[in-house]
């Protein structure tokens, strides 16, 4: 067992040095410029051991944006994180790390990235009306479409205020996100 541990933390450590160092790379040329090689060559591991984590460097990306993580597990349903949705974490991650939004922005890898938060806020949405009732009026197709289409402005509203160099306080994104949020899905006061 104390073996597999040690293993275990051996590969947790790899791939942490991976990520880190396309972060890095990220951070002083173009994402599509960037090279596996690159990526090995800064981390300083041989091509056999990225392969044998990783099948691309979009896998690389895509497997390591703690941002997921955290949307994923949280779960609580408060104002703040309606639905389970941890707005806060979403605008304040991807404000830290602008410069690789901006490094990706416009590129496969971005679109992917995009594809991704809105896949798992979309289903966060639906998780949440599997033990609730539906609003009124609405049948569980047509509550996917409207998931998909505010997911989908939420996670564009963010990536566009990065690209903006974040002009607006991460407070008033996050407001803006809850209204849009709760105007569609959960009921007002007055209901």
């Amino acid at each position: 067992m104390t073996e597999d541990l040690q293993e275990d933390r051996r590969i947790q450590k790899t791939k942490q040095l991976l990520a880190d160092s396309l972060s890095q790379l990220m951070r002083e040329k173009e994402y599509d410029a960037i090279t596996i090689q690159d990526i090995v060559d800064k981390a300083n591991v041989g091509r056999s051991t990225f392969y044998a984590h990783y099948e691309s460097k979009e896998k690389l990306l895509l497997n390591n944006i703690n941002f997921q993580r955290e949307l994923i597990h949280f779960s609580g349903n408060d104002p703040q994180h309606p639905m389970g949705i941890n707005l806060p974490y979403r605008f304040n991650h991807l404000a830290e790390y602008g410069s690789i939004v901006k490094a990706i922005h416009g590129t496969p890898i971005g679109y992917q990235i995009a594809e991704h938060f809105t896949a798992i806020m979309v289903s966060r949405i639906v998780r949440y009306f599997k033990r609730k009732p539906l609003p009124a009026g609405m049948e569980r197709q047509l509550l996917q479409y409207k998931a998909e289409a505010v997911a989908g402005g939420i996670v564009r509203m963010v990536f566009c205020w990065v690209m903006d160099g974040t002009p607006v306080p991460a407070s008033k994104m996050i407001a803006q996100a809850q209204e849009l949020l709760q105007g569609h899905f959960l009921p007002t006061n007055n209901e």
